[in-house]
């Protein structure tokens, strides 16, 4: 035999309310600290790549004083477009197939720089495929 009291919902103690609480809190917040702090270690790791190449008077920690977390991904995404720009013209694609027909004649180079340019070819040809 069944009672009313037995179809109701249980309730919570202060403690589990607390619990709950605290848990929904833990998964709404761990992915946008996740992400900022990968976002962090990525922009520290590209600064550490680029800022050694780029001149010290070019530095912005030269001229302003501080060190700007982040500027060496500026640096390297204004690089990127120089180079991108660059290649879509005569002399870029010339460079470029005068490059690949040399790598073409190194056997494990050959097969390394293949494969990447052709999972780098998929990989942009999806996406601007689905920014259409």
């Amino acid at each position: 035999m069944t009672t009313d009291d037995d179809h109701q919902p249980r309730r919570r103690g202060l403690l589990g309310g607390l619990r709950a609480s605290f848990l929904t809190g833990l998964v709404v917040i761990a992915p946008i600290w996740l992400t900022g702090y990968l976002i962090w270690l990525v922009t520290g790791w590209i600064d550490g790549w680029v800022l050694p190449v780029i001149p010290a008077r070019y530095r912005p920690d030269a001229f302003m004083g501080i060190n700007v977390h982040g500027i060496g991904v500026l640096f390297f995404l204004a690089f990127t477009v120089l180079v991108g720009w660059v290649a879509k013209g005569l002399i870029g694609r010339s460079l470029i197939r005068w490059g690949e027909n040399i790598v073409a004649r190194m056997p494990v180079v050959r097969s390394v720089y293949n494969g990447l340019k052709q999972i780098a070819e998929t990989v942009f040809a999806q996406q601007e495929t689905s920014f259409d």
